[in-house]
């Protein structure tokens, strides 16, 4: 049993320097002890995320945004009174592997930027910033250069005008 609470103690200790900027701390947010319960699966029919966010402003002193051990201990037999069982509650804690990241921004994995980046799809002006190869021109691709050799911009019989 002892040490069950102090595996309890040490993930409430995780979860209160989960996000943290600086230092230890020993109190915990309404974000992360609801980060905690949602982690630990004890959110079901009878408790709820607007459950534990009503029991944390019980317990907690007026205009504190924090909650010590002793008050989160207070918090777990008032829920564990809604859910069912105090203990329960309290295995779960213990048992979870404390703070993690699920849910964090990932690479894409669609083909929405398979499709975008696609040269050969591209039409119109766009479609002449590239090769044949799907490269980049680079500027000749974006700015109309001028040539300087006399001859109009689609004049095709360049370069026959002194071999007649």
């Amino acid at each position: 049993m002892a040490d069950s609470k102090d595996a309890l103690e040490s993930n409430f200790k995780a979860y209160c320097n989960y996000g943290a900027p600086q230092g230890k701390k020993d109190v915990i947010t309404t974000s992360n002890l609801t980060k905690m319960f949602k982690e630990c699966k004890l959110y079901d029919k009878k408790l709820t995320s607007t459950d534990t966010d009503i029991a944390f402003s019980k317990h907690v002193p007026k205009g504190s945004k924090t909650m010590d051990y002793k008050q989160f201990q207070c918090l777990l037999e008032e829920c564990g009174k809604k859910s069912g069982c105090a203990d329960k509650l309290k295995e779960k804690i213990a048992a979870s592997s404390g703070p993690g990241s699920s849910g964090t921004t990932k690479a894409s994995k669609t083909g929405g930027v398979d499709r975008m980046t696609d040269t050969s799809k591209y039409t119109g002006a766009h479609k002449e910033r590239f090769d044949a190869d799907g490269k980049g021109k680079g500027i000749e691709g974006r700015a109309d250069i001028a040539k300087n050799d006399g001859y109009v911009g689609n004049y095709k019989g360049e370069g026959t005008f002194d071999k007649k």
